[in-house]
């Protein structure tokens, strides 16, 4: 054998055995800074073994947080459990299965499909304090909704629609959403102490509300990488687990209610976007700030910088209410690996790093965040990072 290949054949075989191991001095780095973000738990698994669980602050192994978006995320596996106990035969049942109001128009169009991923085309406040929270009913504010666009033409974050599935899941099961996943999916994972949020009306909440234990919530993740088993036992069949991370043809960043991170991500607002935006007539302001925007961006993170120091502290917010539905401000590319991501407000954090191996839970509650840093944006990066030998 040619000693060049040979020598090359040893070099990349140690590499990747240094590569299924965490770096220690980037996992030290990463639990000084998740105390200097007043995180409250960091908790890593590897190969399914605990490498680290640590409480800061206030945090307590015994105290549930309030989980925000990343309950979004446990609802995803809940429909993956009635696909895979024949509740339902696909994604595509439609809504009005349940709700026989919605047999006209272009609601009857609507799926479940489209509620999980965000792609209803119904009208939406991405400000959930303006029309969500006042509400005494979220799934009645759901129903009533009129539609902004045709449903599964565009991407849209919607908390609005997304709350309907409480009571699609109870039409279902017959019983509430949280019960149901208290039972189905909750009681496998040996997660027995729990609190949901409902409304005035006695829905549960769906875009964010389950309290949970960190070394609970990290189960969820734990289930995700091993497809479906826990503990030995299926939970969720493995192509049920596929469609939790199947990418939306509308965007490939998102599955299932989980956010999926590409290796490669780059994003780019050029002069195709800017001459679009004008086509529309949107207004000047807008178009001035886009303009700032020009570039190529080699990171989410990269992006949301620049965004946040373009369009303010709340750049969604702002965004939402200058540009239509289905309107883009950059153009985006995915390649690489990929890594599963539940998110939720204020720093809150599910990373699954199929690639590696590797679960990751980062939970903070309002009584410790202080500032925007205490969001930790980078976390899923970092994570990522810690099996990196340089």
């Amino acid at each position: 054998m040619n000693t060049g290949f040979l020598i090359l054949l040893i070099t990349s075989f140690i590499s990747s055995m240094y590569a299924q191991k965490i770096n220690e001095v980037k996992l030290k780095k990463l639990l000084t800074k998740a105390q200097e973000t007043n995180s409250e738990a960091l908790i890593i698994y590897k190969n399914n073994e605990l490498v680290v669980e640590k409480y800061f602050g206030i945090g307590q192994a015994n105290k549930k947080i309030e989980s925000m978006s990343c309950t979004k995320s446990i609802v995803g596996l809940a429909v993956a459990c009635l696909l895979t106990d024949g509740l339902i035969k696909s994604l595509d049942t439609p809504i009005s299965d349940y709700y026989p109001e919605w047999k006209q128009g272009q609601k009857q169009l609507i799926t479940i499909r489209h509620l999980v991923n965000m792609t209803s085309g119904m009208q939406n406040n991405p400000n959930a304090s303006v029309e969500i929270y006042p509400s005494s009913d979220f799934v009645q504010l759901a129903l009533a909704a009129e539609l902004s666009k045709a449903p599964g033409e565009v991407f849209e974050y919607n908390n609005k629609s997304l709350n309907l599935m409480a009571g699609v899941i109870k039409k279902i099961t017959g019983k509430r959403m949280d019960d149901y996943i208290g039972g189905r999916l909750f009681k496998p994972l040996e997660i027995t102490d729990y609190t949901w949020t409902l409304d005035n009306a006695g829905n549960p909440h769906v875009m964010s509300g389950c309290q949970i234990k960190p070394n609970d919530l990290v189960k969820l993740g734990i289930l995700l990488l091993n497809k479906g088993y826990y503990n030995n036992f299926r939970v969720i069949a493995h192509e049920n687990i596929l469609e939790v991370v199947d990418p939306s043809m509308q965007l490939k960043g998102y599955g299932m209610l989980w956010w999926l991170d590409h290796e490669n991500t780059i994003s780019t607002v050029d002069n195709e976007i800017i001459n679009d935006l004008r086509k529309e007539n949107v207004s000047e302001e807008f178009i001035m700030k886009a303009v700032k925007m020009k570039g190529r961006y080699n990171s989410n993170e990269d992006y949301l910088v620049k965004l946040k120091n373009v369009f303010g502290k709340n750049p969604y917010e702002y965004i939402s209410q200058h540009l239509k539905p289905g309107f883009r401000l950059r153009k985006r590319d995915f390649s690489g690996n990929v890594t599963y991501r539940a998110d939720g407000y204020l720093g809150n954090y599910i990373i699954v790093n199929p690639k590696d191996k590797i679960v990751a839970v980062r939970m903070i509650s309002h009584q410790s965040f202080k500032t925007d840093r205490d969001g930790f944006s980078d976390f899923s990066k970092e994570i990522v990072d810690l099996t990196n030998v340089f």
